[in-house]
């Protein structure tokens, strides 16, 4: 991890990385309610945090284009996020996601254009390699994503 530029890797067996952690520009939750007072308490003033497991809020709707009742009604659903958020000039976004490339583009424009979320992909194997690319997954030799191509579409 450390090759591919990580400050510092938490092994989080052994520590919370809420201990840890400070002064985060953003944070993308994948696991909801519980964490996301953890995950407000490391970023920074100013910071981003987008949950693909809390609750919608109003932001979520209106940029879904709700109808104004949908948008009252998920802003009051979302709202205990908005005001822990609020307390340090944080911003909070929830998305429904969805398996695909555009969803995942959905994702990274949450986020400032200035520091985008980057990917890193290791290898793409043809789907005649498959058994070459889980080898290279189950080792631990993959710096960054492993793609199988079903098809050259």
């Amino acid at each position: 991890m450390e090759k591919l530029g990580v400050d510092r890797f938490i092994d989080y067996k052994k520590e919370n990385y809420a201990d840890v952690l400070k002064d985060v520009d953003y944070v993308l939750d994948t696991l909801g309610d519980r964490e996301l007072p953890n995950e407000f308490k490391v970023l920074k003033k100013g910071g981003s945090l987008v949950s693909l497991r809390g609750l919608p809020n109003g932001r979520f709707a209106k940029r879904a284009g709700l109808s104004f009742l949908k948008q009252l009604l998920f802003g009051f659903a979302g709202r205990k996020y908005d005001k822990m958020a609020e307390a340090k000039g944080q911003s909070y976004d929830f998305l429904f996601v969805h398996e695909d490339g555009a969803q995942l583009e959905k994702i990274g424009g949450l986020f400032s254009p200035e520091r985008p979320l980057e990917t890193s992909v290791d290898t793409a194997f043809s789907l005649e390699e498959v058994n070459e690319a889980l080898d290279k997954v189950k080792e631990g030799k993959s710096k960054g994503k492993t793609i199988l191509k079903v098809n050259d579409k």
